[in-house]
């Protein structure tokens, strides 16, 4: 990618609890300065301590999993290198955790300046905060949420918007979609997440569903991205939906780094890259461009051999 391989992004975990006065380390003896003398009565306390302490050395309630550089430091330059462009429609496929949510908009505000959000997890105050940079018309279809205010993407008789109601949920999407389509500025549909949606449906009524709503993106030029389980975690098949997407961006963990890799996108290569680096230091040529270039090169040459008859062995090239 165009940012230096010094820059690439890590894991990072920030203690959720932090004080600006805790000076002692959670591994020091010296607990009189970090434990309260209320709990620290006998060797019953002193255990339970020591189990908590042991508890939080692992991420989960006492700590958050973060990137740096931040999300939105390196999805511009992945987004340039892979060639997203705000009309394609694209499938997100990566768990539905904080850590790949906020790369998820990340990626989302890189590709667009226009959008509409379907959220079934964060409420629309989030969403907005998240991408300022958007300002999207948001459905909210968390719980107990109601319709998204000044904007009417509510069902015709007014009511919220509801996970478990895909009738509602494709009105207000459908309005949505259409209000896009009608800016002078190409929109981008995004939806997030269809984890929770599948919790609500079964998958042949979902995929029905996102058919009718990635239809309506096409023939209105919006593109869309969508983000899905990762590969094989609904029903042990390839990703969910994907036949309805021009491609998929795939993420994951790896050696405490996030790597990506597209899939089914023309010219570029679905190899596996960390985040923020580039080929070596001193290469300006873009990671993901010099693995396409290779791509091509193989299946050029392949297509050679296969029309001279056969595969060439290593003596004839």
């Amino acid at each position: 990618m165009s940012t230096r391989s010094v820059d690439r992004t890590t894991i990072v975990y920030e203690y959720l609890n932090a004080s600006d006065d805790l000076i002692v380390s959670a591994t020091s003896d010296e607990r009189s300065s970090w434990v309260d003398s209320s709990v620290y009565a006998d060797d019953y306390a002193d255990s339970l301590i020591t189990r908590l302490l042991e508890a939080e050395s692992h991420p989960g309630e006492a700590f958050e999993a973060v990137l740096q550089p931040s999300p939105e430091a390196i999805a511009p330059a992945f987004i340039a290198d892979t060639g997203v462009q705000p009309d394609d429609v694209v499938g997100f496929a990566a768990p539905s955790s904080q850590l790949f949510d906020d790369l998820f908009y990340a990626v989302y505000a890189a590709m667009t300046e226009n959008g509409a959000v379907l959220t079934t997890k964060y409420p629309r105050h989030e969403i907005r905060s998240q991408l300022s940079t958007v300002d999207p018309t948001v459905i909210d279809a968390t719980p107990g949420a109601e319709t998204d205010g000044g904007v009417d993407v509510a069902t015709p008789d007014s009511q919220p918007v509801r996970c478990g109601d895909l009738t509602s949920l494709g009105v207000a999407a459908e309005r949505a979609t259409t209000r896009l389509a009608t800016d002078d500025r190409t929109g981008t549909f995004a939806i997030a997440t269809m984890t929770q949606l599948l919790v609500h449906h079964d998958t042949s009524a979902l995929d029905r569903f996102l058919h009718e709503l990635v239809g309506q993106w096409r023939n209105q030029g919006v593109g869309g991205i969508v983000h899905i389980p990762p590969d094989g975690a609904v029903n042990d098949a390839d990703w969910f939906g994907a036949a309805h997407f021009d491609y998929v961006v795939e993420a994951r963990t790896s050696n405490v780094q996030i790597e990506a890799r597209v899939c089914g996108k023309r010219d570029v290569a679905p190899t596996w890259q960390v985040l923020g680096s580039t080929v070596n230091s001193g290469d300006d040529e873009p990671f993901a461009r010099v693995e396409a270039a290779a791509f091509r090169r193989g299946v050029a040459e392949t297509d050679h051999e296969a029309s001279q008859g056969g595969v060439a062995s290593d003596t004839d090239r």
